[in-house]
């Protein structure tokens, strides 16, 4: 007895097996598809590029924190040199002048709140911004491995108006990656 082996086709096959066949991308198709794809990797390009450019609200709060304690640093210390709050001396407003002792380059020398405007960026007066895991290591602040994306510059201006008693105008600016920064602006009056 034999065994026959042939297949029967049917003409049901035949038509899935020219589907088979057709089924492919065509040109258009395949542009169209390319189109599409690069419109969505531009869309999350651009998303992830403005991303950086934001504050991430757990570095606003260590940037937050990090000024909080500068400031209490700049509170901490005497208005001015010729101020001596033992003698219940004020400076008068021709004294009040920025006179920064240039021997304090630590902020654990830092006398009087001239002195902060060695982390100026604006010229001969000042040095350059501070990184902020060195500040936060001056300060004693825990973990200043958290803060060294933080750059810090600290100015001290002289209030314009001349008023009585004068006032100095300290501003912190904490930016993040040389990107996006918070200023905090603290004023120190002559009371002491």
């Amino acid at each position: 007895m034999a065994l026959n082996l042939s297949f029967i086709t049917s003409p049901r096959s035949n038509k899935s097996a020219a589907k088979y066949k057709q089924a492919g991308v065509s040109l258009l198709e395949f542009v169209i598809g390319l189109v599409l794809l690069s419109i969505v990797l531009l869309g999350v390009t651009l998303f992830y590029a403005g991303q950086k450019q934001q504050l991430d609200p757990v570095f606003q709060f260590r940037a937050v924190s990090l000024a909080e304690a500068l400031a209490e640093q700049v509170l901490s210390v005497k208005y001015d040199a010729a101020n001596n709050p033992f003698e219940q001396k004020r400076c008068v407003k021709d004294e009040c002048m920025y006179k920064r002792d240039q021997a304090n380059s630590k902020l654990a020398d830092f006398e009087q709140v001239d002195d902060f405007q060695l982390w100026c960026n604006s010229g001969a007066v000042g040095e350059a911004p501070i990184n902020g895991s060195v500040l936060a290591e001056q300060l004693g602040l825990p973990r200043r491995e958290l803060y060294q994306r933080f750059t810090v510059e600290t100015c001290v201006n002289l209030d314009n108006k001349k008023s009585d008693p004068p006032f100095k105008t300290v501003s912190i600016n904490i930016s993040i990656d040389s990107g996006s920064a918070i200023t905090f602006l603290l004023q120190r009056y002559n009371i002491r």
